[in-house]
């Protein structure tokens, strides 16, 4: 007499397919053995080389602190020699780190407080257009740049610089400064609408700071001259 079949359980069926899992698994595994491990060293290369990277970048920017903390007290003591070639090396050896953009920025104020406009002028601009990420820093250059113009006589120009520093932020503590600023050069320039225009702006929105009354001043002149 024949003996009934053994019902397979639903245990016992996914126990069948977890076997035959491992089975082709292993079968894979040996078959691409090379393959894998090839790959598997270049994971590990990969994670080393980001791991280095890091570490390298975390490494430049301790050393860029310390020497722009080195200049800016050498700048302190009233050393701008050496403040500024300390300044130079930061720009050289840590290009595009924070420290690099405040010093670039320190190193055209040093240049501007010696009246060596056309360097100063030079790292004013490479701030601007290297570095611009701090809106107060900024601002400062291109006024500062501006100061440079006004100095060699270009005052249409330097008006343009001191337009767009006090643009860059409105609520800058200097703005009315830098549109009085702006205003002034206009005028000078001969460029008498627009040194209305933001000589009102300073007395509608900056009323106030002392460029309120300033800026008043200025109208009259404007409206004397016109």
């Amino acid at each position: 007499m024949l003996k009934p079949k053994k019902k397979i359980t639903k245990r016992e069926l996914k126990q069948d397919k977890f076997i035959l899992y491992t089975l082709k698994a292993r079968e894979y595994a040996e078959e691409h053995a090379r393959t894998l491990m090839y790959v598997g060293i270049g994971i590990l290369v990969l994670i080393l080389v980001i791991t280095m990277y890091i570490s390298s970048r975390r490494s430049a920017a301790e050393h860029a602190n310390q020497l722009y903390g080195e200049a800016l007290f050498e700048y302190n003591r009233m050393n701008q020699s050496k403040a500024k070639e300390m300044l130079k090396q930061l720009l050289e050896e840590f290009s595009g780190t924070k420290y690099a953009g405040q010093g670039c920025f320190l190193l055209a104020k040093i240049y501007w407080q010696s009246d060596q406009y056309d360097s100063a002028k030079i790292y004013f601009q490479k701030y601007i257009d290297d570095y611009a990420d701090d809106k107060l820093l900024t601002a400062a250059a291109l006024a500062g740049y501006g100061d440079c113009l006004l100095s060699e006589g270009n005052t249409a120009e330097a008006a343009k610089y001191y337009e767009r520093a006090a643009r860059v932020d409105k609520d800058n503590p200097l703005a009315a400064s830098y549109f009085y600023s702006a205003a002034r050069a206009y005028f000078e320039a001969g460029n008498n609408e627009k040194a209305q225009t933001l000589a009102q702006l300073v007395v509608d929105d900056y009323e106030r700071t002392i460029y309120k009354g300033k800026a008043e001043i200025l109208l009259n002149m404007i409206k004397m001259k016109t």
